[in-house]
């Protein structure tokens, strides 16, 4: 096979490509980027065995064939070419990257010992896939994926939730101590009702930018694609929880409207004088004022009031810190509400007469 391709085109792949080839592989043929010869250009393929990335350049070609290459040697030495245009040649064993200045050859791999990649779901149905904006995709990892547990010992809890029903988009994540949910609007007549898990979510936003992506599934892997690169996944197994029953009723609340920004210094400011063993905030709302400290005996103290819109019975509630910040990072608006039954029932947030973004958190026991 004989190729001449665009430098910065190949790059952009390989930047996707990288993603996914494993550090420390497991089987040493992973190691490897699957170069395909196709009619007009090439198709570069990387596995961890559990995702696996395709993604199409186009080139000049000749020869077509099938070889594997070592993978992060290969993207070092191209992201170091100073020429925009590059020339790879592969004969019997090897591959000769070269060009006026320059010749490198790399020693290729047993492509026979490349394990069995997963079938891409071309033919799925409507039933089984849907479209849907990755920027949408990128605004629910985001106010999701940092309640994932990856510790959690059941697998459920260590992913997220996708469940489609009609035209709404659900996507779910818990620790068992907070859970965020986020609702969009999608169309397509699909039902969907599936666990992924996160390594998939943290690749996702590296690989897919702003785009429409197809997103079709089966009982154990979902596969996400572009018109030039396809994702597949395996997904988590088990039965996650009833997450509709854990939010709490919104009529059994006390409500107080606080600006958000505002409360996200409050609290990043008394954060700074918890530890590992005293890292609580005491909550005191009052009618329109909320008191909040913090005492650590080896660090210190902080006491921080901020007005807000409360009228409800006096309540105090005691709370991990980073579980309110959290949450107020990925707030779009100027105001939220936080309502709230009792001291050690769960508190609902979310953005001011914005439902799509629902959070829940535990208190802590005092």
């Amino acid at each position: 096979m004989e190729i001449v391709i665009e430098k910065e085109k190949l790059l952009d792949e390989l930047e996707k490509i990288s993603k996914i080839i494993p550090s420390k592989p497991l089987i040493g043929a992973t190691g490897g980027i699957m170069i395909e010869g196709r009619k007009d250009g090439v198709t570069l393929t990387s596995t961890d065995l559990q995702l696996t990335l395709r993604t199409f350049v186009e080139c000049d070609i000749k020869d077509k064939s099938t070889v594997l290459i070592p993978g992060k040697n290969f993207i070092s030495l191209i992201k170091k070419i100073p020429e925009q245009q590059i020339r790879i040649t592969t004969k019997e064993n090897s591959a000769v990257i070269n060009n006026k200045s320059f010749q490198y050859k790399f020693l290729l791999m047993n492509a026979e010992e490349y394990p069995k990649l997963p079938a891409e779901r071309d033919g799925a149905t409507e039933s089984e896939s849907f479209m849907v904006s990755s920027a949408i995709l990128l605004d629910m990892i985001k106010k999701t994926v940092y309640c994932i547990n990856p510790d959690e010992p059941r697998m459920y809890f260590r992913g997220v939730l996708i469940e489609k029903k009609n035209n709404t988009l659900n996507m779910v994540a818990t620790d068992t101590r907070r859970l965020s949910l986020v609702k969009k609007d999608v169309q397509g007549e699909s039902k969907v009702k599936i666990i992924l898990p996160l390594r998939l979510i943290e690749v996702f936003p590296l690989i897919f930018k702003e785009t429409d992506v197809s997103l079709s599934f089966s009982k154990n892997q979902i596969t996400i694609k572009t018109e030039r690169t396809t994702l597949i996944s395996q997904l988590l197994e088990g039965e996650f929880p009833d997450y509709e029953k854990v939010i709490p009723a919104s009529n059994k609340q006390g409500t107080a409207i606080i600006k958000t920004e505002e409360f996200l210094q409050s609290l990043e400011r008394l954060s700074l004088m918890s530890s590992e063993k005293f890292g609580s905030v005491r909550m005191n709302f009052r009618k329109n004022l909320l008191v909040m400290n913090i005492e650590s005996p080896d660090s210190g103290s902080g006491e921080e009031k901020i007005s807000i819109e409360y009228a409800g019975p006096e309540n105090t509630l005691v709370f991990n810190p980073d579980y309110i910040i959290q949450f107020l990072k990925t707030v779009s608006q100027e105001h939220i509400e936080f309502s709230f039954q009792d001291p050690v029932k769960p508190a609902k947030l979310c953005g001011k007469e914005d439902r799509e973004y629902l959070y829940v958190a535990m208190p802590m026991k005092t």
